[in-house]
């Protein structure tokens, strides 16, 4: 799996999702969303732009499992977070309501699994971060 074209495509969906929230937002003069609409710009586009261009500059070891462990946390982290939110605050009538808030906890957890892995990494692969000159 190509790790930096992976989450530099999520983030590209999140992005289009981000921004159409907003300009729905915009257009009817209602921010009910602006929290979903913000942890999905921040969490979605930023973290998943910013782990990409983190693969993209370092050479961080395609079999690296932290790195594998690293990407699909952040993937499912950013998708559980945002729609556990989306199902928290709404509440559709198919889902209990304790279903949503764990929903919604099990996402963020393992978003933040996916950051304490990422920190973890940058003392484990401490040679591999240099500048280029």
């Amino acid at each position: 799996m190509n790790r930096t074209k992976f989450l530099l495509r999520t983030s590209a969906i999140y992005a289009v999702i981000g921004a159409f929230m907003g300009g729905h937002m915009a257009g009817a003069g209602s921010y009910l969303f602006r929290a979903i609409h913000a942890h999905i710009l921040v969490v979605g586009w930023l973290s998943l732009f910013a782990f990409a261009v983190f693969y993209a500059i370092f050479a961080i070891p395609k079999k690296s499992k932290l790195a594998t462990v690293q990407v699909w946390s952040a993937f499912l982290g950013s998708f559980g977070l945002t729609a556990g939110m989306w199902m928290y605050y709404f509440k559709p009538e198919w889902a209990p309501e304790l279903f949503n808030l764990l929903f919604y906890i099990v996402g963020g957890s393992v978003l933040m699994i996916s950051f304490v892995v990422f920190l973890v990494m940058t003392f484990v692969f401490s040679k591999q971060l240099t500048d280029k000159e």
